[in-house]
């Protein structure tokens, strides 16, 4: 063992999570990893293995990364001769590349916990790393690992030079309570992508976009040296420098078509303004809307990444486009596609539409609301019913009663009549094999999406067929999954910097739903933002 390199002690779930960590023969560049494996001595304790035999059988994407980290590792090993001596010492690490990395399975001599005042059991698999880990101390010392060392080197042993790598809590507590250090395992992520720039600009390059009705990418970098490179299909929001301009009668107040956005078109290497936003069925009603209209209506795009808080109008949006798409012979259907359906689909009663329909209750939500908003006849109901109440039609001293029916229970008539010609659904298992081809497909709440969930799904888009996603980052809910290995941010990184694909974020003022949402999430956002030292004031207040 090389006092040289240094050790990493690896956790199972490590393994599971980062399965490319063990090599499989090609030089493929881990993307940004927190620390650097490149030149390490791997330790894998037998009790991970075990650990992953247990995995292996599972129907799960665990027991998928416990197949591919068992192959890999029988790969590596496989062929190589030594002795168990050799083994129990860890003086047999296997090279697995040129810069220097070296992987050793250890095993932990039966007898090496007499030498400890701490015992864990065959199943405690927590206990069993925190083992492998002060074994790997003993031999860096020089201490013997049979049970015959001494009591006294024993306290005066410092672990230092090993590192178990987990992103479990509690082995990591409980193996600073043997004086083992840990550390964390990921990648870098860069700073999320919003599809969106917010930025003042000169009052020259404001008055050549709203009068030129273009700005040539080259142009933007010179008067705007500060600005990273702009990404295909991102959208630029202007503000000019001058609060008070009102050249080529530009009213920001009073403008439906949002001539202050352009989008960066990668084709033409120049921001160009939205071009099909007044295409879009209802008026938009701040910047975020304005780009997701123009989004939705480009047919340039066939995949749509639309994140925002909840009230800003993404589902709505989207239910809105794929409805009057449909009408206007774009497309033959709308497939909708609920998150984690598929966990509780076989328990629920009744046919496969009627399993679904809890989980597209949203879509099914957004058409009523449109109904309300764009059909006539539901709003003269409407303000007759606000006026007179549900005992008379009309006015006065009639007692003529209303038509029979509540508008409620007309308008959900009119949503089932709509969602049977126009709509339908799918539990993300019986996706996988099919194409949408002439369809448009919602992917709703993206971020409860694993990653292999959302590598299906992205992947089903078919001939003449669109795409949309859509999901909350900060509103995550399934199990195993945090910002950084959900689907919504693996669709993100894969459809990045696409001529194709259009990324568009809201952001927290812009929700519409009620001002009641929108005061919650900008409260949500400032409790999160708030220092140690904000919250300790605040609870003492």
């Amino acid at each position: 063992m090389s006092k040289k390199q240094p050790i990493y002690v690896i956790d199972t779930n490590i393994l599971v999570d980062y399965v490319d960590i063990i090599p499989n023969g090609e030089k493929i560049r881990l993307e940004e990893p927190l620390i650097d494996l490149s030149k390490a001595h791997l330790v894998i304790p037998t009790a991970v293995i075990r650990e992953l035999s247990s995995f292996k059988s599972e129907k799960s994407e665990r027991g998928k990364a416990a197949r591919v980290a068992l192959k890999r590792l029988r790969k590596i090993v496989e062929g190589e001769v030594c002795s168990m001596d050799e083994v129990y010492h860890l003086e047999a690490p296997i090279k697995t590349s040129d810069s220097g990395q070296t992987i050793s399975i250890l095993p932990v001599h039966k007898r090496f916990k007499e030498a400890l005042p701490f015992s864990p059991s065959e199943d405690d698999m927590d206990g069993q790393i925190i083992l492998a880990a002060l074994t790997v101390e003993f031999l860096n010392a020089g201490l013997e690992i049979d049970g015959s060392a001494r009591a006294g080197l024993i306290a005066d042993l410092k672990p230092q030079d090993v590192v178990i790598l987990t992103n479990d809590n509690g082995l990591a507590i409980r193996a600073r309570e043997r004086g083992i250090k840990t550390s964390r395992y990921g990648y870098k992520y860069p700073e999320p992508y919003t599809g969106r720039r917010d930025v003042v600009v000169p009052e020259e390059l404001f008055h050549e976009f709203l009068c030129e009705r273009r700005i040539e990418r080259k142009v933007f970098e010179e008067m705007m040296p500060n600005e990273r490179r702009l990404v295909a299909n991102e959208f630029i929001v202007m503000t000019p420098e001058d609060a008070n301009y009102h050249e080529c009668g530009f009213d920001p107040g009073n403008n439906p078509y949002f001539e202050h956005i352009g989008r960066y078109d990668a084709v033409e290497d120049a921001i160009v303004p939205l071009k099909y936003l007044r295409n879009f069925p209802l008026r938009a009603k701040n910047a975020g809307q304005a780009i997701y209209a123009e989004a939705l209506e480009s047919p340039e795009f066939s995949a749509i990444i639309c994140t925002g808080p909840a009230g800003s109008g993404k589902t709505f949006m989207a239910t809105v486009y794929g409805y009057n798409a449909c009408k206007q012979g774009l497309f033959i259907g709308v497939t909708a596609i609920p998150c984690e359906s598929q966990s509780k689909i076989g328990a629920l009663p009744g046919d496969l539409d009627e399993k679904m329909d809890p989980d597209v209750q949203p879509l099914k939500n957004s058409l009523r609301n449109y109904l309300m908003i764009d059909d006539c006849k539901i709003q003269k109901e409407l303000d007759n019913l606000r006026k007179n109440g549900a005992n008379k039609k009309g006015g006065g001293d009639s007692k003529e009663p209303i038509e029979k029916g509540s508008i409620k229970a007309k308008l959900k008539d009119r949503v089932d009549l709509i969602w049977e010609n126009w709509f339908s659904s799918v539990p993300i298992e019986n996706a996988r094999g099919r194409d949408f081809a002439y369809e448009l497909a919602i992917y709703d709440e993206f971020q409860d999406q694993n990653v292999a969930q959302a590598d299906t799904l992205i992947k089903r888009i078919g001939t003449n067929g669109k795409i949309i996603i859509t999901g909350d980052i900060d509103q995550i809910h399934a199990p195993y999954l945090d910002p950084s290995n959900n689907g919504l941010v693996y669709a993100v990184r894969q459809l990045y910097d696409s001529e194709m694909v259009a990324r568009v974020s809201f952001t927290d003022d812009e929700v519409i739903r009620h001002p009641l949402v929108k005061l919650i999430a900008q409260r949500q956002k400032a409790a999160t933002q708030k220092t140690p030292d904000d919250q300790e004031e605040s609870s003492a207040e």
